[in-house]
């Protein structure tokens, strides 16, 4: 499995495989002498050193030249400019995963959550494990650890229903979410020159586009995970059925969110407990500012971090930051109330997903002025094709699976239909995947 998952990430480039070997052994040894260490004081400083080692990857990796060039415009704004060579930093793939993974390990370690892994082969192939290395889920390793120990024994069940991830999440990528990118990519690209129904309609495939190309990815990482026996995180929940924006958060990214609650917001509400909802207000706007630049060196991430805390303002004061559930819970279609509340939070998140798809910030408020116009109200012809209405199709039926199995382990979990139902489900969506199936060269989340 090491040697599996070693030759899969150095396929892209060996220097990276470097970089990943020196993280998993300064992990490994500070885990331990964290552990071992005899007095606070020198458990601390152990902690400490993993802290700015692995923000420290980050910071250089991927963030410096963000800074780099941040520094010399704004010197250039007060008449300083020197000059300055651009810099090209090669970002290590996945390298926001496993820093945010063994950094969460060494934090409870410190706070005696878990024992510090006494075997560098199992802590490699937690830190390195091939299908989640490159775009997650984040895992724990009071989860993933264990399993890596243990004996593994073939499971028929688990490995059929690994398959059928697999599948919903090669459906999910390569035919919903490259389909909408053959829609997505003009508009953006000429957005200037479309009327704002086209820019709408565009924001809204792009945010199907970034979930099923995120949530494909996942579903195929857990799905192939569970071809050896390991069950990896659950990343996404069927988040556009949400009715608020803490809900939603619940069903997105959710490895990277609940890292982000444990590690961040916890400790940043408990300091700034004494300001009551101003701090815990202070604190999501933080930590969402977080998640923001977690996904990139620019404004845009920021900017799309600091709207999603805003977000939660009504909420917090409204005193149902805690409060969800699952849309139409043992029913089949949503009552009026829960419809209305689905449909403007889907609206409030695709018009934000303008930015996490800008290149500078001023284009994407650009986008956003054009929408919010007249010409909003004009008939959207671009979409009148055939091949359009396919994408429309895709999608529709797409949404509907997803609805259909909303409370369950997984989006494709169908292990309850009779055989020949399945079957007609294997077979239907293959036909799609031969026919509709697009090639595509990565996915969103390698870059981040």
């Amino acid at each position: 499995m090491l040697l599996t998952s070693f030759v899969f990430y150095g396929w892209a480039d060996w220097r990276f495989l470097a970089l990943l070997i020196l993280s998993i052994l300064i992990n490994y040894f500070l885990g331990k002498s964290i552990a071992i260490g005899k007095t606070e004081k020198v458990q601390k400083g152990y902690l400490y050193l993993g802290v700015c080692f692995n923000l420290g990857l980050l910071l250089y990796f991927k963030y410096f030249n963000f800074f780099y060039e941040g520094f010399f415009e704004l010197i250039s704004a007060f008449g300083f400019d020197g000059g300055h060579t651009t810099l090209k930093i090669l970002v290590p793939l996945g390298i926001s995963f496993f820093t945010f993974q063994t950094l969460g390990y060494l934090i409870d370690v410190y706070n005696e959550e878990i024992e510090p892994s006494q075997n560098l082969l199992s802590f490699s192939v937690f830190v390195s494990f091939f299908p989640k290395i490159l775009s997650g889920p984040i895992e724990r390793a009071a989860d993933l650890l264990p399993q890596i120990s243990k004996r593994q024994e073939f499971s028929y069940a688990q490995i059929t229903d690994g398959l059928r991830q697999i599948l919903w999440g090669l459906f999910t990528k390569v035919v919903v979410a490259e389909n909408c990118a053959s829609l997505v990519n003009p508009i953006f690209d000429n957005y200037e020159s479309n009327p704002g129904s086209v820019l709408f309609l565009g924001a809204v495939f792009y945010a199907i586009q970034l979930y099923a190309d995120f949530s494909g990815y996942s579903n195929m990482a857990i799905g192939v995970g569970k071809l050896f026996g390991i069950q990896l995180t659950r990343n996404f929940q069927t988040p556009f059925f949400s009715t608020n924006i803490s809900d939603f958060w619940r069903k997105w990214h959710m490895s990277l969110t609940n890292w982000m609650m444990d590690y961040v917001f916890t400790p940043l509400s408990f300091i700034w407990r004494g300001y009551h909802k101003l701090g815990l207000v202070l604190a999501i706007i933080t930590t969402f500012v977080l998640v923001g630049l977690w996904h990139g060196a620019n404004w845009t991430f920021i900017v799309y971090g600091l709207l999603h805390g805003i977000y939660f303002i009504p909420l917090v004061y409204a005193g149902n930051i805690n409060k969800s559930a699952i849309v139409a819970k043992g029913r089949l279609i949503p009552s009026v109330g829960e419809t209305f509340k689905m449909v403007l939070l889907f609206i409030l998140i695709t018009l934000t997903a303008v930015f996490f798809r800008a290149d500078t910030v001023v284009l994407g408020f650009k986008y956003l002025m054009e929408i919010f116009n007249l010409s909003v109200l004009e008939l959207p012809n671009y979409f009148f094709n055939s091949n359009s209405l396919l994408v429309v199709f895709l999608v529709v039926l797409f949404l509907t699976i997803e609805w259909l199995n909303r409370e369950k382990k997984h989006d494709f979990e169908i292990a309850n239909l009779k055989g020949y139902q399945r079957w007609t489900s294997y077979i239907l969506i293959f036909i799609l995947l031969l026919l509709f199936g697009k090639s595509s060269e990565t996915f969103i989340y390698f870059q981040f």
